[in-house]
This record gives C-alpha cells, structure tokens and sequence, in this order.
C-alpha cells in the first residue's frame, strides 16, 4: 500500500500534541505507543485499518501512513489527522 507522510507544525511543549494524538486516535478506538520523541498507532476505519508512525522534531509533529485501506487516499487521512490535533 502507498506510503503518504505530511508534518504538522505545533506550538508549546511536545507533550501537550502527543496527549493530544493519543487522545484523539483513542476517542476513535485506534491504539497508541509512545512519548515526545516517537511512537506508533493505529485506527479502525470503515473500510479497514489505518497504521502509521510519528516523530517529534523542533515544533514539528511528522507522521507516516505506513498501511492504509486502498481505497482511502492519504489526503483523507492527512485531513483528518490535522482535524483531530487541531480539535483536541
């Protein structure tokens, strides 16, 4: 499956977007691993699966899509991970 990373630039200290991710992709019944330096996740969709990695530089939170359903693009997901960080 087609790999899709994107950066989304934060403010204040990292662990304040890692509670923000682990809370949203929880809240969708996905499962999260890790700190403020990296760490992993996954969430179930309707159409299967998305899984993905992250890593904290400077006031950058970067994600890789590393498995997705085929049938959804990486924009969507990219979409929706900016919504729930924004949100959280």
């Amino acid at each position: 499956m087609a790999k899709h990373s994107f950066s989304v630039p934060f403010s204040g200290p990292s662990q304040d977007i890692v509670s923000k991710a682990k809370a949203a992709i929880e809240k969708a019944g996905g499962q999260f691993s890790g700190n403020e330096g990296k760490g992993d996740f996954s969430v179930p969709t309707p159409a299967g699966t998305v899984k993905g990695t992250y890593a904290i530089s400077a006031q950058s939170f970067s994600v890789d899509i590393t498995d997705k359903p085929f049938l959804v693009p990486g924009s969507a997901i990219e979409s929706q991970v900016r919504k729930f960080l924004e949100k959280a």
